[in-house]
């Protein structure tokens, strides 16, 4: 009897030491893979940016989403965290992950896009402030293919965006007596190469950007010129941080490009500040700091400038987890977001 009593108590020794251990949920940078069946990553360093009577607009690739166990759930715990009304996600593997992510948000509603394929995007709004109205995927019926271009970007748009068209949603911002008809684009240019912009060479990295930048001017001139638009997302400038950077420059080079004069570059002190402040920090890479991620918007915007707030989200110091930990559990891009204050624009455009 009592040796059988003695194999009892040592049972529940061990069942108690074995479940005492291992490290904190709300500590993502040594899980080391475990801490992951918990929902409890609660970032008590994360800011809440919702402030009333603004419009909070948050662009973020969060690569190949989601690409560790625990990405999920950090994610949807920042998400809620950062409060924002408008988040436009790229770089999106599982379509279903982020949809039952959503879901699992009181506060959310999504849209995603259906022609992307692998790395697709994601419209997240905050349901009691923005209605939700429309989308368009631009030029996804237009070639994917160099094949196609036969000398010409202009017969191969597609292609010019990586096969990742454009989602343009059209959403209206309302909060108490003021509200704001947006169109917000969402954009995932080409990767990799450099900045050597050649026009003889189609297939260039440098080239397809400029060319998705030349489709993109030319789209909001002449479609919505007179519209309320913010283009957000991973324009994937490698190279010159700089105005003249040719994935840039038909919306930032006055000097180069008529264009330029109908858009501005909410983000243009990170860009021309340090390196330390970019969005993508190169955390697990041998790639140089670049700031990649944008937020651009037209001219019915600019008087709403001097009301603005732009800042890159610091991931590290505000989920306390490491610049590695950060970039291979959660993204290795850090989001944007830019506000507006004093919205007063009755604008009830039909689409």
């Amino acid at each position: 009897m009592i040796r059988s009593l003695n194999k009892y108590l040592l049972l529940i020794i061990l069942i108690l030491s074995c479940s005492s251990g291992g490290n904190s949920p709300t500590d993502p940078g040594d899980d080391n893979g475990g801490g992951d069946n918990t929902n409890t990553y609660e970032f008590p360093n994360a800011i809440n940016y919702n402030v009333a009577n603004q419009i909070e607009v948050v662009t973020w690739n969060i690569r190949q989403f989601p690409q560790h166990s625990s990405t999920k759930e950090q994610v949807k715990s920042l998400l809620e965290k950062w409060n924002a009304d408008v988040y436009l996600l790229q770089e999106i593997s599982s379509e279903s992950e982020l949809i039952s992510m959503v879901n699992s948000m009181t506060d959310y509603s999504y849209v995603v896009d259906e022609e992307s394929g692998n790395l697709g995007f994601a419209l997240v709004y905050k349901n009691e402030n923005i209605t939700y109205i429309s989308k368009n995927e631009l030029w996804a019926d237009t070639s994917n293919s160099s094949s196609g271009c036969n000398g010409d970007y202009l017969n191969c748009k597609l292609y010019q965006f990586a096969s990742r068209p454009p989602m343009e949603s059209y959403i209206t911002w309302t909060d108490g007596t003021k509200s704001m008809n947006l169109y917000v684009i969402n954009v995932h240019y080409k990767c990799c190469g450099n900045d050597n912009y050649n026009a003889s060479d189609l297939t260039n990295e440098a080239t397809r950007r400029h060319h998705a930048s030349l489709l993109l001017t030319d789209y909001l001139i002449n479609n919505r010129e007179n519209d309320n638009v913010i283009l957000v997302g991973d324009f994937n400038n490698v190279g010159a941080q700089s105005i003249t950077n040719p994935t840039l420059s038909p919306f930032t080079d006055s000097e180069s490009f008529d264009s330029a004069d109908s858009f501005r570059l909410t983000d243009l002190n990170v860009l021309q500040g340090p390196a330390s402040g970019y969005s993508w920090q190169g955390w697990t890479s041998s790639y140089d700091a670049s700031h990649l991620d944008h937020i651009i918007i037209n001219e019915p915007l600019f008087s709403y400038q001097a009301t603005s707030s732009v800042e890159v989200i610091a991931l590290p110091a505000q989920t306390g987890a490491s610049n590695t930990n950060v970039s291979n559990r959660i993204s290795d891009h850090q989001p944007v977001t830019v506000s507006y204050t004093h919205l007063t624009l009755p604008t009830n455009r039909e689409v």
